[in-house]
């Protein structure tokens, strides 16, 4: 159960945190850009592997559904904030995050024992 708590918070922070670099006028403030595309796809492979250890028993396509809608609410409220700008660039790089890590995510499922023992470890009971 606390394992489940945990992985449950550990989601919704990162989420938390996603959310304030998002919206916030000047994020390269707070961490160092890289490169941008880069730094999204690798953040959203991530947060797939994040929810997925949140939410263990939502099917595959319901997980990458919900972190696609909220990469592209991300986007549209940075059309209303300026200096931020809505870009479809961040929202493909967004989405192939979220599919490699998903796909990371079943194949270890299938091939990893531990690691599906792991992500389904007390789920039934929390969900």
């Amino acid at each position: 159960m606390l394992w489940r708590c945990l992985c449950v918070m550990q989601f919704y922070g990162l989420l938390a945190i996603y959310t304030y670099l998002g919206l916030t006028p000047h994020p390269e403030n707070n961490i160092p850009v890289f490169n941008d595309l880069l730094m999204h796809f690798t953040g959203y492979c991530i947060a797939a592997f994040s929810i997925s250890f949140a939410r263990p028993t939502w099917p595959i396509w319901q997980r990458a559904a919900f972190l696609i809608a909220y990469s592209i609410a991300i986007e549209v409220g940075q059309y209303f904030n300026p200096p931020r700008t809505f870009s479809g660039m961040d929202i493909l790089a967004n989405s192939g995050g979220v599919l490699l890590g998903l796909t990371i995510i079943m194949l270890l499922e299938k091939t990893v024992a531990p690691f599906a023992k792991l992500l389904y470890w007390n789920s039934k009971t929390q969900q």
